[in-house]
């Protein structure tokens, strides 16, 4: 049994040294030894610091729904909340001079980046701004006289061992200010490194850096010189330094080094924990929390339950639960019951992902030891019991079918037991009539686990079992589709595109025939439908479409007849509302394919029915006869297949998820919406899901079985649906709407499933499937040089000494970051305290005067926004400037009782404030009055708004009104709706200044680059109304760009698009540099996000791959150092107008014509007849 030993964020004082394990406080004797716990909160801690005095602890830990400033005595009493920001930025960063704690955050910011320092008084009270600008942190040096030198670190992206030798925009740097006068400059601007965490120590200025490729402490003098290295470590990076002004501390690989001055080698402590761990504890899963797939059985009488990588049999209405796989340490996932007593998933065993069949009343295995992998199969021997056997049998003793191993990389392969077959890519399908069962009569002897590797590199992306339960097909994300013979272990590749994810499978009633849909694009943007049939596997498949539209969801009809499915392929545009555009927001249509050329239309027309009568309403094409014992044989004519097809007589929308049904089909309705959000009709309101429709094919008639759903499937008899929809699984039925008071209506209760985890096996497993999603998905497969194997051997063995989730992911994060690449993130989960809302904030700057906490300035906000309203600013409340907020819910407040305080948990809520009016009311000054307010939680796009309108401001009165401003915050529907709230205003005016500073990325640079590219080429003049550009919108004057190192992704290609395209010169800083993009597809079983750099972006014009890790240079760069920040000056803005004013008078402004020079409609006389 290993203990917990991943230590974090440490600091020193005196003979002790703090630091974060276990996501508590601890603290240790500095010369080793056990330690003590001081706090248990079992929230993740961050930044311990000891007080001057060494007296008090000051730390950070999430209260409520963000991390807040607390403090306690040493000993763990005392215990204090200082700071109530609500903002998930907030660190402790030091003290000031005189004892304040120094705390950045960005609550109170436009830009969540930004974070900005405070002095945080350790009795509690308001924090002040310190005159530093965003800023990472703050180190204070010795005193000069009356002033004190301070060092400040800029703002990074991430911290450095989250992206190693990173080099862009946002790179960490220094700045100083040598006497105190307030004016910065750079120290050490030539060293090309990522550097932070500046400290003061015996004189010098000591620093991280990884300009020599690892990260390592440095120091300097003050004046810049003499460079000095003080340790050499290769194989993890030096993070989160501290000092006491002597002596260094800092971490790596979760290991805490100390430096007892500059001139020694640092030395390890050697450090134990004093006490058990609660985070390492294995404990009973919460189901539903962490709810995945559910796949029914033929009967729908239970279901296979997906939930944290393990998977469950549970029957619908009552009954126990039982374990189909949870092996410590393995991922499940995909279960499909095959509907004679046993079920397929995918699960990743000894690491390698695998196809596992298994009887779901297997007999449990007795007395067995432990488990070892089968000779000479080139596996690692597992770790954990009941994974195998050691004589390669299963572990009822029977024996198990021997399975393929992974394709060679040669292709076919000859295997025992069975066979690996890959088709060449010159065999043809001809038309292929229904064929006898050939399989044996006897139900095959299966084994209670069978195991299939599957093929690598081929994350397995969709499962489908047939009918019969003999067939199981598997789609791998890289365009595989495989069939594997469930009684003979053969696995055949039916069809291989070598790209693009296979992710919708679909059989044939009679199990015979499959139907895929694969992407023919990029992004599967097109896709096209495709056949195969288990009597001829090694034959090319049959097209069904070919890929011009996107076509998915196949479903065969049960009568066999047809293969419906969805398409993109209705074009009926819409006008849009704000600009002159067409889009085509609702093109899916269902469709259904005969698949036998005699087949007639189920829509009509048709010359006689089948039995000479009327066909009864109730049937009708898909249905099947359910007193058949063999479900009908399926016909496909290969030719003329594509122009078999019948759209399905509905209106055009936003369907997904297709099943066929005994007499109709059934689908997913998404309600058309906005992507932000925005538009709902309240903030609070829950997103729409997609509601789940039947389709009744002899009626013509829909019906809404369920009004909200995330995902269903049908039970193998295709009677009911089992939805699942906000961590529930509800079985209905599938031909029309039931409620709970019909019986028909079953909610499963999923509290019935109880598995312990074990974290250290939970966290071993993420590790490793992060690793591998890194070496599948990594946009080259030489990992850009980086050899990955041995990186996961450096890395693996730290996760046995990992104490908590929150060190998972930390671990995660330096893992991603040896890929040097941007984008290569880890999400997980916001960490909230049990029932705690947010932060109430009240849209306002406060400040303690003498007469009480004066309101200093309201936002104004923008009406068009709906997260950009102050509360003070709401009907009926009348605040104004220059009010004093006496009390809140009736509670007095003071310099000790600040507004901050009595708002915690405020967000959403009606509070009353207690006002005192000031000058701004005239006539009733002085007067109290209660109003009732409702905080918001968060002011971020509040404060945004407020600053674009102060450089549009800024602009207006440097131009006398003559030039436009647009800012793009992102390159996503958020930054689209910005940017076309004022486009048609401000590029109405002679010039135009496009910012795109602080832009957060995404994936529209193309349309705005196309937007704000365009040129004018003519005019529009119609009579009593203003001229108007041709195209529209298009810029009437000189454009120029503004840009800086927070301007990334989306926001890098902008700026080099810009640039190439000569839309205008790009002014101030290099931009943040990561142009390899994702798509977060994937994440980890407790639903961690994690991300693959997969999209890597080349530029032509000479740029290249040039732009990633690095950024685009500015046409002219203009800094943005801290005393500008502090002056309240945009250097950057300024030099912008200036600039524009410049090329005005070079590129003039196109301007509407004179009503002059066109041809005159009124003819001239007619001249005179000639007389004969």
């Amino acid at each position: 049994m290993t203990f917990s030993s991943y230590f974090r964020f440490p600091h020193v004082h005196g003979d002790l040294v703090t630091f974060v394990a276990e996501d508590d406080v601890w603290i240790a004797p500095l010369d080793g030894g056990r330690a003590w716990r001081v706090s248990s909160l079992q929230l993740p801690a961050r930044n311990p610091r000891f007080t001057p005095d060494g007296k008090r602890l000051v730390w950070t830990v999430v209260q409520g729904t963000a991390p807040e400033v607390v403090s306690a005595e040493v000993d763990g009493g005392g215990y204090r909340q200082l700071t109530y920001f609500g903002h998930s930025t907030t660190k402790v960063k030091g003290f000031t001079a005189t004892g304040s704690a120094v705390v950045t955050s960005a609550f109170r910011q436009a830009e969540s980046r930004h974070t900005y320092a405070y002095s945080v008084p350790l009795e509690g009270g308001w924090a002040q701004e310190l005159p530093y600008g965003p800023v990472e942190s703050v180190a204070y040096g010795p005193e000069v006289g009356d002033e004190r030198p301070v060092v400040l670190a800029s703002v990074l992206s991430r911290e450095p061992a989250w992206w190693k030798r990173y080099r862009g925009g946002t790179a960490g740097k220094l700045w100083i200010d040598r006497d105190g006068n307030g004016e910065f400059e750079r120290l050490v601007p030539d060293l090309d490194g990522n550097l932070t965490d500046p400290l003061w120590v015996d004189g010098r200025i000591a620093f991280l850096s990884d300009h020599e490729g690892y990260g390592n402490l440095y120091s300097v003098l003050p004046d810049g010189t003499g460079l000095r290295r003080h340790t050499d470590h290769q194989d993890f990076y030096v993070r989160h330094a501290s000092t006491d002004g002597k002596r260094v501390i800092f971490e790596s690989a979760g290991e805490l080094w100390v430096l007892h001055d500059l001139g020694s080698e640092a030395v390890k402590l050697d450090i134990t924990l004093g006490s058990a761990s609660q985070t390492r504890r294995p404990a009973l899963l919460d189901a539903v929390k962490h709810l995945g797939a559910a796949a029914p059985d033929a009967t729908a009488s239970a279901s296979a339950v997906e939930s944290h990588g393990t998977i469950h049999w549970l029957r619908h209405k009552d009954g126990p639960s039982r374990i189909i796989e949870a092996t410590p340490g393995v991922r499940a996932r995909l279960p499909r019951p095959l509907g004679d007593g046993r079920i397929a998933y995918i699960a990743d065993h000894d690491g390698v992902e695998g196809l596992h069949i298994k009887d779901i009343a297997a007999p449990v295995p007795y007395g067995a030891g432990p488990v070892e992998a089968p000779a000479g199969s080139g596996a690692a021997a597992s770790e954990t019991p009941g994974s195998g056997n050691p004589d390669g049998g299963t572990p009822d003793g029977q024996d198990a079918i021997r399975l393929p191993q992974p394709v060679p990389a040669a292709g076919a392969a000859m295997l025992a037991g069975g066979h690996i077959h890959v088709p060449a890519d010159d065999e043809q399908q001809a038309d292929v009539a229904p064929q006898a069962e050939t399989a044996p009569a006897e139900a095959p002897a299966i084994a209670a686990e069978d195991h299939l590797t599957v093929p690598t590199p081929s994350r397995a992306s969709s499962l489908e079992a047939s009918p019969d339960g003999r067939w199981v097909a598997l789609g791998t994300s890289f365009g595989d589709v495989y069939v594997v013979d469930t009684r003979t272990g053969d696995l055949t590749r039916v069809a291989s595109i070598g790209e693009g994810s296979i992710s919708e499978l679909a059989w044939s009633a009679d199990s015979r025939w499959l139907a895929w849909s694969e992407p023919v694009t990029s992004f599967g943007s097109r896709s096209r439908l495709r056949l195969a049939t288990v009597d001829r596997l090694d034959a090319a498949p049959v097209e069904v479409t070919d890929g011009r539209f996107r076509d998915a969801s196949p479903a065969f009809t049960p009568d066999g007849k047809f293969l419906a499915f969805l398409s993109n392929r209705s074009f009926d545009p819409v006008y849009d509302g704000h600009s002159f555009d067409l889009s085509f927001p609702s093109p899916i249509k269902p469709y259904m394919v005969a698949l036998a050329a005699e087949t007639p239309s189920p829509f009509g027309p048709s010359v006689d029915p089948a039995g000479g009568e009327e066909q009864d309403e109730a049937s009708g094409a898909g249905a099947a006869d359910t007193a058949a014992v063999a479900a009908p044989a399926v016909t496909v004519d290969a030719e003329g297949l594509a122009h078999r097809v019948i759209t399905v007589p509905v209106p055009q929308g936003n369907y997904s998820s297709l099943a066929a049904v005994d007499g109709g089909l059934l689908w997913l309705d998404s309600v058309l919406s906005g992507v932000t959000g925005d538009g709902k009709a309240s903030q609070e309101d829950k997103d729409a899901r997609p509601s789940l429709v039947r389709y009744d094919i002899a009626r013509r008639r829909q019906t809404t079985l369920s009004d909200s759903v995330d995902s269903y499937r049908l039970s193998g008899d295709r009677s009911k649906a089992v939805l699942v929809s906000d961590k529930q699984v509800t079985v209905i039925p599938s031909d029309a709407k039931a409620d709970e008071e019909s019986g028909k209506l079953v909610k499963v209760d999923l509290s019935r499933i109880r598995v312990v985890m074990d974290p250290l096996s939970v966290w071993g497993q993420a590790f490793d499937e992060a690793w591998r999603l890194q070496r599948d998905f990594f946009w080259t497969e030489d990992m850009a040089g980086q050899d990955w194997d041995s990186i996961h051997a450096r890395y693996r063995p730290l996760v046995e000494r990992l104490g908590s989730h929150d060190d998972l992911v930390d671990l995660l994060w330096e893992l991603h970051g040896e890929l040097g690449t941007s984008h290569a993130y880890v999400r997980p989960a916001a960490v909230t305290e049990r029932g705690s809302r947010g932060q109430g904030r009240l849209g306002a700057d406060l400040a303690h005067t003498p007469r009480g906490w004066e309101i200093t300035r309201i936002l104004a906000g923008e009406s068009s926004d709906p997260l950009a309203t102050s509360p003070l600013t709401r009907p009926g409340v009348g605040a104004k400037a220059g009010d004093i907020l006496l009390a809140i819910d009736g509670v007095p407040l003071s310099a000790g009782v600040t507004p901050a305080m009595q708002l915690v948990g405020a967000a959403g809520r009606a509070v009353e404030l207690t006002l005192l009016n000031g000058p701004g009311h005239g006539a009733g000054e002085g007067t109290q009055r209660r109003v009732a307010v409702v905080p918001v939680k968060d002011e971020e796009r509040l404060r945004y708004q407020e600053w674009v309108a102060g450089n549009r401001r800024t602009v207006r009165e440097a131009s006398n009104g003559t030039f436009g401003y647009l800012h793009i915050p992102d390159m996503m529907a958020n930054g689209w709706a910005q940017l076309h709230r004022d486009l048609d205003t401000e590029t109405a005016l002679d010039g135009l200044i496009v910012d795109v500073r602080r832009n957060r990325g995404g994936h529209t640079s193309q349309l705005v680059a196309e937007l704000i590219g365009r040129k004018v080429t003519g005019w529009s003049m119609p009579r009593g109304e203003k001229p108007r550009t041709y195209p529209h919108h298009a810029p009437r004057g000189p454009v120029i760009i503004l840009a800086d190192e927070f301007a990334g992704s989306d926001g890098d290609i902008i700026t080099q698009v810009s640039k190439l395209r000569g839309i205008g010169p790009v002014i101030g800083t290099r931009t943040w540099g990561g142009v390899v993009g994702i798509d977060n597809r994937f994440a980890l079983a407790d639903g961690t996000g994690v991300t693959q750099p997969r999209y890597a972006n080349w530029f032509s014009g000479g740029v290249g791959w040039s732009v990633e890790n690095y950024g685009v240079d500015p046409d002219i760069e203009v800094a943005y150092p801290p005393h500008a920040y502090a002056a309240g000056r945009d250097p950057q803005l300024e030099y912008g107008i200036g600039a524009l004013k410049e090329m005005i008078q070079e590129l003039p402004t196109d301007r509407p014509p004179a009503r002059s020079g066109y041809r005159r409609l009124k003819p001239e006389p007619l001249p005179a007849r000639q007389e004969n």
